[in-house]
């Protein structure tokens, strides 16, 4: 006898912070009747500097608060999380859990004519060498290079997505990635959407940028309907949001991130889950 799918049930998604509100924003876009229960774990960023085994057992935590909704998925919009954890929290958990990693990967194999990709993520998404790895497994032939950009999480969490200060810092990271002749950058963090206008104006017209936020659609999309989801006849949608910090700029800067006003924020302590 087939299990029914219970037709109502969200997706959750975690972020170190307010970044994978960028996941969510595309989510609304493409699945406006799906309700979705967003964590970000303000009081614990960034995740780009902590170790590998603090950041899985931060993903594990934020991952068991999520489950206490019952969500239909969980998605890693947090990129340091997906290149060190997501491997242990699919072993670890039984439902669907997506990363943001492997579809980058994809879409950035495909756009690519020179066969030169850059990545540029937190120092600790950089260091675990999993986009290389996965490129490299894919097409051995392609040139990979991967730079931290640390400063451009803060530029974001405090709403400079443009002017002086954030043109400074993205042409001071970029400048020597512009110098390899790259034709592909892929964005590895979930914050770096909010400053593709002055990241391509740097990088030229002859780079393509590849948004993970937006390319992690698709394999939702598949896994809905892989567990009898449709579109546009499921639930009501919404948008529940938890901080384990609520920060006072984060209403302000997420805001922007969504394009609309959010709804009232959650304060949620996980540590001990």
């Amino acid at each position: 006898m087939t299990k029914k799918v219970q037709k109502n049930k969200p997706i959750g998604v975690f972020d170190s912070g307010l970044g994978g509100l960028t996941v969510v924003f595309n989510l609304q876009k493409s699945f406006p009747e799906k309700e979705i229960i967003y964590f970000g774990d303000t009081a614990r960023l960034p995740y780009g500097n902590k170790s590998p085994e603090t950041i899985q057992n931060y993903a594990r935590q934020n991952t068991r608060f999520l489950l206490s909704f019952q969500p239909e998925m969980v998605v890693v919009a947090c990129h340091t999380a997906s290149a060190l954890a997501l491997g242990k929290l699919k072993t670890e958990f039984s439902l669907p859990i997506v990363g943001v990693l492997a579809p980058a990967v994809k879409a950035a194999l495909a756009k690519t004519r020179n066969g030169r990709i850059g990545i540029i993520g937190t120092s600790a998404t950089v260091k675990s060498n999993s986009y290389p790895a996965e490129i490299k497994k894919a097409n051995p032939k392609i040139k990979v290079y991967g730079l931290a950009c640390p400063l451009f999480v803060p530029l974001v969490e405090e709403g400079l997505f443009s002017g002086p200060l954030t043109n400074m810092v993205v042409a001071h990271y970029l400048k020597s990635l512009k110098e390899k002749k790259i034709d592909t950058l892929i964005l590895g963090c979930t914050h770096y959407p909010m400053l593709k206008a002055v990241i391509a104006g740097f990088m030229g017209p002859k780079v393509t940028l590849v948004d993970p936020s937006e390319e992690v659609m698709p394999e939702i999309a598949a896994q809905l309907k892989e567990r009898g989801q449709k579109a546009g006849a499921v639930s009501k949608g919404g948008l529940r949001i938890y901080l384990s910090d609520i920060t006072p700029n984060f209403r302000k800067v997420a805001t922007s991130f969504l394009k609309k006003e959010l709804p009232r924020l959650g304060k949620a302590n996980v540590e001990n889950l």
